[in-house]
């Protein structure tokens, strides 16, 4: 899902406060910094647009997604901010899950199905790609 839906969903049933936000999106930061990048610098950007056709991440950018869509992860993360500021980051936790567990079923397992259980096992649920919607509806409007 893009990062405007994720923000509209954590706002509505999470919080409005700037950090509950940016936890909600949190979890694609290494993608939206590193893979466009890497695409347009291999020159592939307007190709993969086109053609939905996404080549595969070096293996250290397939890494910090799978850590940051990680239950297990964030769960970690959240443990540490209690020990450390002797407070559970309820909002922050709540918003980073609720962007994980959106992305399962959204996302198949050929564009980023996040591994929400990483380390611990590399399923990905195969679900309904929002990207491939999007490919489909922007060439059926193209021939209307």
């Amino acid at each position: 899902m893009d990062i405007l839906s994720h923000i509209i969903i954590t706002r509505r049933f999470i919080g409005k406060e700037r950090a509950t936000i940016l936890a909600g999106i949190v979890p694609d930061t290494p993608f939206y910094l590193t893979y466009p990048a890497w695409l347009a610098r291999r020159k592939q950007l307007r190709h993969s647009f086109d053609t939905n056709t996404w080549p595969p991440p070096p293996e250290w950018m397939a890494t910090l997604h799978h850590m940051f869509h990680s239950l297990p992860v964030v769960s970690i993360i959240a443990l540490i901010a209690f020990i450390i500021a002797g407070r559970w980051p309820k909002k922050l936790f709540l918003a980073w899950c609720l962007h994980i567990l959106i992305d399962i079923p959204t996302h198949s397992r050929r564009q980023w199905g996040p591994q929400f259980l990483w380390p611990l096992s590399s399923y990905a649920f195969d679900g309904i790609s929002w990207a491939e919607a999007a490919v489909a509806l922007r060439k059926k409007l193209r021939h209307t």
